[in-house]
């Protein structure tokens, strides 16, 4: 009598090793993953706000001179889009009178996980004039 021991169970051992260690990828690379991108994401927020403090800095010298404190909307824009192209990114700027808000756009590449994603950062700087009391 010949006995055949585990013939039938390699190929579940098998599979179930694969499963395993699919499984152990996939954690380990929404781990690294998605820290990458977190990262990805608070870096795009702080360009986004120095950007936007860079854009809050450019006043209106003519209104200065009357006592009125706003910004200089095409110097504000200007700076803004100069700070993120020195810094080889891209974002939209948006100026007011007393606001500048600049959002950040970056693709981020995964390392084990496939794909790409797109992360958008938004920051907001505004000026005020204090009163002299």
């Amino acid at each position: 009598m010949t006995h055949r021991h585990g013939t039938r169970d390699a190929g579940y051992v098998t599979l179930f090793t694969l499963g395993v260690s699919l499984a152990l990828v996939s954690v380990v690379g929404l781990v690294l993953d998605g820290g990458r991108a977190q990262r990805a994401q608070s870096d795009a927020f702080g360009a986004a706000a120095a950007a936007a403090r860079a854009g809050a800095q450019q006043l209106d010298a003519t209104a200065a001179v009357d006592g009125v404190v706003r910004l200089d909307p095409d110097l504000a824009a200007e700076t803004a889009h100069a700070f993120l192209d020195a810094r080889g990114l891209s974002g939209t700027v948006s100026v007011t009178d007393s606001r500048v808000s600049v959002t950040v756009s970056r693709d981020v590449d995964f390392l084990i996980m496939p794909g790409t994603t797109r992360l958008n950062a938004t920051a907001t700087s505004r000026i005020t004039q204090e009163r002299a009391p």
